[in-house]
């Protein structure tokens, strides 16, 4: 299976729920919005216009995605990949599509986990 690795450094942010984002938003490369009624998490990129350094934020992410469409049917096809990080004591963060999941980690760990990820037979593409 075909992994793709995201450019670029990426931040998480804990907004107040009833923040109201800026539409500039919908300009940037990536970004991710979660929203309940307790928290507004935001990921975007490190290097965008990041101005919300006035709320909890955990930074120095990078993102690796499947690089294909995942049907729904597919059943332990993230399972498979978390599983060995864990394993490593690598903690991950998960955020899903419509067509895929994209998998964050600390960009200390990346080395490590390419090389998990292969010797299971995952190839990272570009």
């Amino acid at each position: 299976m075909k992994l793709e690795i995201l450019e670029g450094t990426y931040v998480v942010i804990k907004l107040p729920f009833d923040y109201i984002l800026d539409q500039k938003i919908f300009n940037f490369q990536f970004f991710n919005i979660t929203k309940t009624n307790s928290e507004l998490s935001l990921v975007i990129r490190t290097d965008e216009n990041f101005n919300f350094k006035e709320f909890p934020f955990e930074d120095d992410w990078n993102i690796f995605k499947f690089a294909h469409t995942l049907d729904f049917s597919m059943v332990g096809v993230l399972e498979n990949v978390i599983k060995p990080l864990s394993e490593n004591g690598i903690s991950v963060f998960v955020l899903s599509t419509y067509d895929t999941d994209y998998v964050m980690f600390k960009s200390s760990n990346k080395n490590k986990i390419i090389k998990i990820l292969e010797l299971l037979d995952y190839e990272f593409v570009n």
